[in-house]
């Protein structure tokens, strides 16, 4: 369960979309919400009054945040302007608050302006020891702080690696909160076999049914782990190339969160940045909860 959930925020109405999923999750599970704002160096407190001023700006609608929050869900979020390296300054803080949960958007503006599949982005999901919550604004206008943004169906793509496996235990524990139902979904691309998707009539289905045949029997182990803890999960095995399958089955059955490990084998190899999560994220509007095994800060 979440005891901890960090929102990254830097003024802007688009950092402000990841506040409703995070709302949601804060309010169902009596997590503590923290709102963290980075300075850089030039602007940090005590480089002069140019720096202060800004710092209480920040401050201030920091506070204007957390004074909404804290009527919509009972509980004052803690606020907090930090000053430093944007990735270093996150970390250090989720590490000191022991947050098990950041939910931030993939794009921004002043210090968190690559976001969106850039430096900080990238460097957040592989480093931080907690998984992370990407949510891609569908838009720029301004959404209600206090509105919520709840989620039922998880869609977990699996590659049969253990390192893949490593989110599923994440998505239990967020997708708990919500109640939600899950759907692991193994997707068999015929490049195995030596045959582009392009080329569907190439493709034999005969040497295909062994491989889908071992997906299935893979997934249905999973799954049942799943079960015996009184969850409700379905499989899905399908033919294509996965970021395109797994885009396809997200939005074809509105799907809520798609989960995955940033290391895998395969197509997941390199999954963050890399050719399944890069176009997955470019593809969906459907919010990611990542996680990198291993990292450490």
């Amino acid at each position: 369960m979440c005891r901890s959930i960090l929102v990254p925020l830097d003024g802007s109405v688009f950092s402000e979309h990841a506040l409703p999923l995070a709302l949601a999750l804060v309010r169902r599970s009596g997590a503590q919400l923290h709102l963290a704002h980075v300075l850089p160096l030039r602007g940090a407190v005590g480089s002069g009054m140019v720096g202060r001023a800004t710092a209480t700006g920040r401050a201030a609608y920091l506070e204007q945040l957390a004074q909404q929050v804290a009527h919509q869900t009972g509980r004052a979020p803690i606020t907090s302007v930090l000053s430093g390296p944007v990735v270093e300054t996150l970390l250090d803080y989720a590490r000191a608050a022991r947050c098990d949960l950041l939910v931030l958007t993939t794009h921004g503006r002043g210090a968190l302006s690559r976001l969106w599949l850039g430096s900080v982005a990238d460097a957040m999901v592989r480093r931080s020891p907690a998984p992370v919550i990407l949510v891609r604004p569908k838009d720029s206008l301004a959404r209600p702080v206090t509105a919520e943004l709840p989620f039922r169906r998880v869609l977990i793509p699996l590659d049969g690696s253990p390192l893949a496996e490593a989110i599923i235990e994440y998505s239990i524990r967020i997708g708990q909160i919500m109640d939600a139902e899950y759907t692991l979904l193994r997707v068999v691309d015929p490049a195995v076999l030596g045959v582009p998707m392009a080329d569907e009539d190439a493709i034999d289905p005969a040497a295909l049914q062994p491989l889908q045949y071992r997906a299935q029997t893979y997934l249905d182990r999973q799954s049942d782990e799943f079960r015996a803890r009184g969850l409700r999960v379905d499989t899905i095995v399908t033919v294509g190339v996965p970021a395109t399958a797994i885009l396809g089955y997200a939005r074809a059955h509105s799907i809520d969160l798609i989960a995955m490990a940033t290391h895998g084998r395969g197509g997941f190899s390199r999954l963050l940045l890399g050719s399944v999560a890069d176009k997955v994220l470019r593809g969906s509007s459907t919010p990611l909860l990542l996680h990198s095994p291993g990292a450490h800060g």
